[in-house]
């Protein structure tokens, strides 16, 4: 055996100090977990052990059986350190034996702990050899072992715990949920959807679970149970906020068709005054007829009346429909009250053109030129004689300008 030469007794403080620092906070955090009440539930510590099942028996199996690992290992973690404790303790004041010092640190560093006993196979066995093999590592690698097994421990134990303390809440929550999409569904006049309905029996499974599965029951809480609740939440979501402006169409399809009703008015009426009072070439257009107005009020009462009868997908497509007929409509009247008043519009702005040629002559001081003075009075009998003759009103308010520019 190689031997570790020089080691110092403050060295060897230092060693003991740092793995009794260690092995009380191994003890203590193995407490905690100990006292953890998930731990005192699985393992009937009072009671009757929590029969149980499915991700959480597989997991808390795995889990207990590293915990009681964790207790005897740190046992055989005490030993050696406790052995080179008692060997301090008995150094004298000075003089001290090296090989007690060296002792002390093969306790603490070397292979000083005897796990088991391992069966050699006999084609590896020589003449003398033994057919057991003692299987010893350093406290060292004991403690990583350890804490391996105590993550293991303590992830799986504090998952069950949180799963036992939140799931109720989180149950509680969920049923809130479920009775508020129900009275959506209610409000809106709508079944629930299937969704719902999944949701509701995934609910009722997972509340009877709850107590021997709290693994299972959370994984299938987040995985299959909230997005049930979720979409069906965003479908009723959907069907409120369609109907909400399904409600805002309407009121605007009323609004276009009484704008359509008055622009086809006014169309006609420009129309008639036209032709009374105008004797022009300009092409009048025909307004939109009656009964295809009438057509578009009856197709747009059909439409309210489905709509106050619930239903909602077709309404969607018959209103957009409705909503591009009075639109293509309101285009068609608002070119003919455009064509159908641009005579009476022509003639008013030669009005004011001839207004306005009148005072730039007056400044000019060719007011009272006969030439122009003709032209100004026939230009404004013309314009304010009814019929107007708009061709022959436009060709002397020009020849008006042009006299007067020379």
């Amino acid at each position: 055996m190689e031997v570790k030469m020089g080691v110092t007794l403050v060295q060897i403080d230092r060693l003991l100090t740092d793995w009794q620092q260690k092995v009380d906070a191994a003890n203590q955090n193995l407490i905690d977990l100990y006292d953890l009440p998930a731990y005192q539930r699985l393992n009937g510590m009072g009671n009757p052990p929590s029969n149980v099942t499915g991700i959480t028996q597989q997991r808390s199996s795995i889990a207990l059986t590293a915990l009681d690992r964790l207790f005897e290992e740190i046992e055989l973690l005490n030993q050696p350190i406790i052995s080179a404790q008692k060997i301090r303790r008995e150094l004298p004041t000075f003089f001290v034996n090296e090989q007690d010092l060296q002792e002390i640190d093969r306790l603490l560093t070397g292979q000083s702990i005897q796990l088991s006993l391992i069966q050699t196979p006999l084609a590896q066995r020589s003449l003398l050899s033994s057919s057991q093999q003692i299987l010893a590592i350093s406290p060292a690698e004991l403690l990583d072992r350890m804490m391996a097994n105590f993550t293991t421990a303590r992830d799986t134990l504090v998952a069950i715990e949180t799963a036992w303390t939140q799931l109720e809440a989180k149950l509680i929550d969920t049923h809130r949920s479920l009775i508020e999409i129900q009275q959506l569904a209610r409000t809106l006049q709508v079944s629930v959807s299937a969704s719902v309905v999944a949701a509701e029996t995934k609910f009722t499974e997972l509340q009877l679970q709850i107590d021997r599965d709290p693994l299972g029951v959370n994984d299938t809480f987040t995985q299959d149970l909230l997005p049930l609740i979720d979409r069906s939440r965003s479908e009723l979501i959907a069907i409120d906020r369609h109907r909400r402006q399904l409600a805002t169409d309407f009121s605007t399809a009323r609004q276009d068709l009484d704008r359509l009703n008055r622009l086809n008015r006014s169309a006609i009426d420009f129309a008639a005054e036209t032709q009374s009072k105008i004797q022009h070439d300009l092409p009048l257009s025909a307004p939109i007829p009656a009964a295809e107005l009438t057509e578009l009020a009856l197709w747009l009462d059909r439409l309210s009346a489905k709509y106050a009868a619930g239903i909602i997908a077709p309404i969607r497509v018959g209103l957009t429909n409705w909503l591009d007929r009075t639109a293509a409509y309101t285009t068609f009247a608002e070119a003919a009250l455009v064509a159908n008043r641009l005579p009476l519009d022509t003639r008013q702005e030669l009005r004011g053109r001839l207004d306005a040629l009148t005072a730039k002559a007056l400044a000019k001081g060719k007011v009272e030129d006969p030439l122009l003075t003709d032209l100004a009075m026939r230009a404004r009998q013309v314009l304010y004689t009814s019929p107007t003759d708009l061709t022959l009103a436009i060709d002397l308010v020009r020849e008006y300008e042009r006299g007067l520019n020379q």
